[in-house]
């Protein structure tokens, strides 16, 4: 069994100045809480000097891996000619100019730092463009933790299609205008837009649910929500937070061949630096020309997320970045369905390859968040900490990141651990 001494005793002393012990409450779903050390390529090294595979990259963003020499080079270069400026410099244009010409149906897009502060510049946009002031999410997707949507995120069965709070301090008010259905039912955003399309400004999901299980669209369930929203006069959003720069080049629009009016991006496309954009049609965007509404911030445009968010896109660029890791994805996916069959292990998993969910206690992929509810989350666990012992960093939630990073030798390291790990589960 791995040591975690050092970690245990750094989070100990945590707990004493910060008060989760961690800087982010979701954090504290792994068990164990890892220290970490340093980071290279594929590999996380902790505080007690264990080395693992990454498949967090931290919960999205290091899809080039760690310590990424050319991202250095860049960054390091930048922050000699200054940290940000509150003005505008050419990096700007390069970085604005790249992603237009790589993200279909986008005409222009505008920056700012988490995908929390770009979901709420999406939907002021939506509402200053449609003078209306509801917006339409479903359960399980996550936007960000601000009051307005941070709403059935994970919410009991009980609670579904109830617009619920997802945690304490979060008045009624300030999510009264926020409509919450079902994902994947087409029929029923229909009814949703006929009763409260005079009022909704715009439709906001993931177009693949990766925070809650990496659940997959029906065929043709997200081209017909763009749609309905064009019919009526609504404006669709796409957060792409965690699938944008990561299922393609040009994202889901690419990916899925969809393209709603707006997308927001971050998490991947600065390849570990803050960063966040929206992108959209031209026209989107008049709100923000014309004076009718503001998008702001000190740190919008500093000039090293930019570097490195344009460095992260040239290295995405290379022949075949992306073809090698869905490929790896699905072969560790391929791996784990099989030894799970050879073992009598419940165990189902989708997603794409460069991210995907693993559900046990499943015999059918679910389709939308209340189907995840059925997933056998205890096993998991179990499973987390075996893989964890057997040297591959996971999420706790079940979701699996694939970078650029990963080869073939992770590939093998990896199935190898899948193979203990599911085996050791049925010998306690």
């Amino acid at each position: 069994m791995i040591s975690l001494k050092n970690s245990s005793k750094l989070y100990q002393e945590s707990c004493e100045y910060l008060p989760m012990g961690v800087s982010s409450g979701i954090r504290k779903w792994s068990d164990p809480l890892l220290f970490i050390d340093h980071a290279d390529g594929p590999y996380f090294v902790d505080v007690d000097g264990n080395s693992y595979v990454d498949h967090t990259l931290a919960w999205g963003p290091l899809i080039v891996g760690s310590n990424h020499p050319e991202i250095n080079q860049a960054v390091s270069s930048q922050i000699t000619k200054g940290y940000t400026f509150g003005a505008q410099h050419q990096l700007e244009i390069d970085l604005a100019k790249r992603m237009v010409e790589i993200l279909p149906g986008v005409d222009q897009v505008t920056f700012s730092n988490t995908g929390t502060e770009a979901i709420q510049s999406a939907l002021r946009i939506a509402r200053a463009k449609t003078g209306k002031t509801k917006i339409l999410k479903f359960e399980g997707h996550y936007h960000g933790w601000m009051n307005n949507v941070l709403v059935s995120f994970h919410p009991a069965t009980s609670q579904s299609e109830v617009t619920t709070a997802s945690c304490g301090g979060q008045p009624p008010n300030d999510y009264a205008d926020t409509l919450t259905l079902p994902w994947n039912d087409l029929e029923a955003v229909e009814a949703a837009i006929e009763k409260h399309g005079d009022d909704l400004a715009c439709v906001l999901m993931e177009p693949l649910l990766a925070n809650s299980g990496c659940c997959e669209a029906h065929a043709g369930y997200l081209q017909g929500v763009v749609d309905l929203c064009r019919e009526k006069g609504i404006v669709s959003i796409f957060d792409e937070v965690i699938t944008g720069f990561r299922l393609g080049l040009g994202g889901a629009r690419e990916y899925f061949g969809v393209q709603p009016d707006l997308s927001v991006y971050a998490k991947a496309m600065a390849g570990g630096f803050t960063m966040s954009a929206i992108g959209g049609r031209r026209e989107m965007f008049d709100v923000l020309r014309d004076g009718t509404t503001i998008h702001a911030g000190t740190y919008n445009g500093s000039s090293f997320n930019l570097r490195a968010a344009l460095t992260t896109i040239s290295i995405l660029s290379q022949p075949g970045s992306y073809e090698k890791m869905h490929a790896y994805g699905y072969a560790v996916r391929k791996h784990l369905e099989a030894e799970a069959k050879r073992l009598g292990i419940p165990l189902v998993t989708c997603g794409s390859g460069s991210v995907f969910g693993v559900h046990m206690g499943r015999e059918t992929l679910p389709q939308n968040y209340k189907d995840t509810l059925d997933s056998d989350t205890v096993m998991y666990k179990k499973f987390h900490r075996a893989m964890l012992e057997n040297g591959v960093h996971l999420l706790p939630d079940g979701r699996w990141y694939v970078g650029a990073s990963h080869t073939e030798k992770e590939l093998d390291l990896v199935c190898h651990a899948v193979t203990e790990s599911l085996e050791s589960l049925i010998t306690k």
